[in-house]
């Protein structure tokens, strides 16, 4: 056995004619390579790096990047803090990573390996999907890395394919009551309540009797309805903190929901726990709403393209046309953060372009006007 020349662990040779190297660690444990090598030389420089690792704080044992990918992203799935929503579309991302990168050690993982990998799932899903997929992957080795296991994480400097987001419907007035006219009476406040005051689907059908305040003209969401795979569950605290919120909402809004809940809550009190929205049996709205009455309306109304979600956009653009402070839309939506309000959900219409030319006209017109 020979001692490296840094005085740092040991190298031998074996009777295949290979090189093995071994060391103790900072905390005096002990450790064998992995792998043999061909030469002394090159023993003596993985020792060196080994060496040089340890002294520099960086070293990561060997063997904990024998660790499968499929592995970490099940301890990954189970932390604390996430929605069953949530777990069940990051267990189809990294089911679908794992079909193409197979159950591999961490270790082996390399930038072109995981370019190489969303280069395929971008022949199948589309780029926000890839996009969305690939976050969650990203995620899990970042772990590795804060985790030890890795000293870089091989996800890095992966092109993703460029996501055109498609063209959002704004909605004139005229538009949401031609829709509110061609919703069953059943839920034409409903629809009013996602396309005003913005809404989501989870939402709206999560509101209760009891948090509509007539009096001050004020909504408040307090809880969510979370339907996955058939099964409907009420989340308290909703998706974030920031969708927890208490908002004014127009005159014209609040005698829509009187209305309803006059009509088709009646047996309910003010304070009531029950659900502003319910189905036609008196159960739990469902998404299937959307294609069995929203869709129907909305081709009758000439929007053809328009989603339930779409509503919670206009409703959004809407506050933009009126001028309203960004971080006022962003917390009426919900946002945490104002740059999601302005860059996904926020357009401006027509007709407020064209209002916008009128008031510059208004400014400009008198010191032009007079250079003729």
């Amino acid at each position: 056995m020979a001692r490296n020349i840094s005085g740092f662990g040991s190298i031998d040779r074996l009777l295949s004619g290979r090189w093995r190297v071994r060391y103790y660690d900072s905390s005096r444990k002990r450790h064998t390579s992995p792998i043999s090598f061909p030469t002394k030389a090159d023993a003596n420089a993985y020792l060196a790096t080994i060496h040089a690792d340890i002294i520099h704080g960086t070293y990561i044992d060997p063997r904990s990047g024998r660790l499968t990918l499929g592995k970490l992203a099940e301890d990954w799935l189970k932390r604390p803090g996430k929605r069953a929503a949530t777990i069940d579309r990051d267990k189809q991302a990294v089911d679908a990573f794992l079909s193409i990168l197979g159950d591999r050690p961490i270790a082996s993982l390399t930038p072109l390996m995981i370019q190489n990998a969303v280069n395929k799932r971008s022949d199948e899903a589309s780029p926000a999907t890839v996009s969305r997929d690939f976050a969650v992957l990203r995620a899990i080795l970042n772990l590795a890395v804060d985790l030890d296991l890795l000293q870089r994480s091989p996800a890095r400097k992966v092109a993703l394919p460029r996501i055109v987001r498609p063209t959002r419907i704004t909605l004139a007035p005229e538009d949401l009551k031609r829709l509110v006219d061609e919703i069953p009476s059943q839920y034409k406040a409903l629809v009013l309540v996602a396309g005003v005051a913005g809404l989501s689907w989870s939402e709206a059908v999560g509101l209760r009797i009891k948090d509509i305040d007539l009096k001050n003209n004020t909504l408040r969401v307090a809880q969510t309805v979370e339907e996955l795979k058939g099964i409907i569950t009420i989340v308290p605290e909703g998706k974030r903190p920031a969708r927890l919120r208490e908002i004014a909402i127009p005159r014209f809004l609040t005698e829509a929901i009187s209305t309803h809940i006059k009509t088709f809550r009646q047996n309910h009190s003010e304070d009531s726990e029950a659900l502003l929205f319910v189905g036609p049996k008196g159960g739990t709205l469902r998404r299937r709403f959307g294609e069995r009455v929203f869709r129907p309306a909305v081709i009758r109304a000439g929007l053809k393209g328009l989603t339930f979600h779409g509503l919670r956009h206009a409703a959004t653009s809407s506050l933009v046309d009126i001028g309203i402070h960004p971080r006022v839309m962003a917390t009426r939506i919900g946002h945490g953060s104002i740059k999601t309000t302005m860059e996904i959900y926020a357009k401006s219409s027509s007709s407020a372009d064209r209002d916008a030319a009128e008031l510059l006209q208004i400014k400009f017109e008198k010191t032009f006007s007079d250079d003729e």
